[in-house]
């Protein structure tokens, strides 16, 4: 049986029995999945609480036994200077005062519009993806971290037969940049444990959205501004390399187009689509449908489309920042590499002059 475990910071006694009787209801309703709820109704109490357990989800009134009508900003201030991955609710009075910056917030509901056993019917939708259980207190993450600190990272830092490891060397050296390359390091072993758990992804595994930061990158994909057309960047890595200078080793960003499927595939009926079509569509989503094409699935996100490697431009840092908007998706690592060696492929073709088959008695 799968057991989600919420909190509830809440002063009203009333509001408290509402919340209780919801999780009554859904356990009741629920032979496989059950609820486990702790209620709190101050500040000083529910941050005792978060210090000693692990939650799945946070519900929280503003104004709790004074007052001051903001008090449960303290408690979300808490989870986050706490570095909790826990998702949060605020369920008040007064949602005007709930403060929104950088907090893990998934809505602010205001009493009487909403249900509690709504807001437990919406955590338990997150609990099942397993975000939870993988990033949330010790989840998958700490323990496939603990395994690589104990059993490689540790290790490589001090047994040695000569008394000092190479990490150590390099900290010696320059210790900021030894502690980024190790960070590298582990997600590279991170990364180990889960390659051999691949079967069939997701679509929305291949992109990061938002990118971490603002800088154009390998495999950032750009939205013209002008028009409803989409743009990834192929410089090779070292172009795009930012030196002590804060420029890159380029003067000129590499853009391919991407195309949507409809553009590819014009004289589709997209509504009846032929069983000829929908093979056509499959070699196009397998990538087997020409070397200069490759696809994109779509997401909620993003539309997706087919970039088209023959469809190549250059561009200025002055008319990038002018002719298009701020990265909002990135191609993922593993999938980027495939789209690099395709491109690569595609512009290496080196191609032979046809033989004359009549000279040899065909």
């Amino acid at each position: 049986m799968n057991n989600m475990k919420l909190l509830l910071v809440e002063d009203n006694e009333a509001d408290q029995q509402l919340c209780q009787s919801a999780v009554a209801d859904f356990n009741e309703d629920n032979s496989t999945f059950r609820v486990d709820l702790e209620v709190c109704g101050n500040v000083t109490e529910a941050e005792k609480r978060l210090n000693e357990s692990d939650f799945d989800g946070v519900i929280i009134d503003m104004k709790l036994t004074s007052s001051e009508p903001d008090e449960g900003n303290q408690v979300i201030q808490q989870i986050k200077e706490s570095l909790n991955r826990i998702p949060v609710v605020i369920m008040t009075g007064t949602p005007d005062v709930a403060e929104q910056n950088e907090f893990p917030l998934i809505d602010i509901c205001k009493k009487g519009d909403i249900q509690y056993r709504e807001i437990i019917d919406q955590f338990q939708s997150i609990y099942r993806t397993g975000l939870t259980r993988i990033l949330g207190g010790k989840g998958l993450i700490e323990q496939k971290l603990t395994t690589i600190f104990i059993k490689n990272l540790l290790p490589a830092l001090t047994n040695s037969p000569s008394g000092k490891r190479s990490w150590i060397k390099y900290a010696e050296s320059d210790d900021t940049r030894t502690e980024k390359a190790l960070l590298r390091y582990t997600l590279n072993h991170l990364l180990q444990h889960l390659d051999n758990d691949i079967n069939l992804c997701y679509p929305e595994e291949m992109y990061i959205s938002p990118p971490i930061n603002n800088r154009i990158n390998t495999g950032s994909i750009l939205k013209q501004k002008s028009h409803e057309r989409y743009f990834i960047v192929m410089n090779p890595a070292c172009d795009l390399a930012e030196r002590d200078t804060g420029r890159c080793n380029t003067d000129r960003a590499l853009l391919v187009e991407i195309q949507s499927l409809k553009e590819i595939y014009p004289d589709f009926t997209w509504d009846t689509l032929s069983n000829k079509n929908k093979k056509e569509l499959e070699k196009t989503y397998k990538n087997n449908k020409s070397l200069y094409y490759h696809w994109l699935p779509k997401t909620e996100f993003y539309s997706g489309g087919v970039i088209n490697f023959r469809r190549v431009s250059t561009h200025t840092e002055e008319e990038i920042n002018t002719s298009f908007d701020t990265p909002a998706i990135q191609i993922s690592a593993p999938f980027l590499k495939d789209i690099i060696s395709r491109f690569s492929s595609y512009y290496a073709r080196q191609g032979q002059p046809d033989i004359d088959i009549e000279t040899i008695g065909i």
